[in-house]
């Protein structure tokens, strides 16, 4: 049984820059992840002045493909094509033997 192939790098043309939160609220030295996915979404906005909010998406992080890839946790700071965001939340996808095949980061 084979694993899953890995992303492919022409499907990854962003390159994201993190930082990860320290213990004191500050946050480290920003680092670079080559070769990623940022895919927006669009919202409806909960604010009067403003009929939808497109900051938020995902950001596909191959662990193969991705130059520098390594699990960015929640709470973590990172601009891909010119936008700051925050990561809530961030998926490891396994494949069928355990291996990380990549990372979905929900950002806002």
């Amino acid at each position: 049984m084979r694993s899953i192939r890995p992303i492919p790098r022409s499907a990854l043309p962003d390159v994201m820059s993190v930082r990860v939160p320290l213990a004191d609220g500050t946050f480290e030295e920003p680092v670079l992840i080559c070769n990623v996915r940022f895919e927006r979404v669009q919202r409806v906005s909960g604010d009067d002045h403003r009929s939808a909010d497109a900051g938020a998406g995902t950001v596909f992080v191959d662990a193969v493909n991705s130059i520098g890839a390594f699990d960015v946790p929640a709470g973590s700071r990172v601009a891909v094509g010119g936008r700051s965001m925050m990561v809530d939340e961030s998926h490891a996808c396994c494949d069928l033997f355990g291996r990380v095949h990549h990372w979905e980061l929900k950002v806002r």
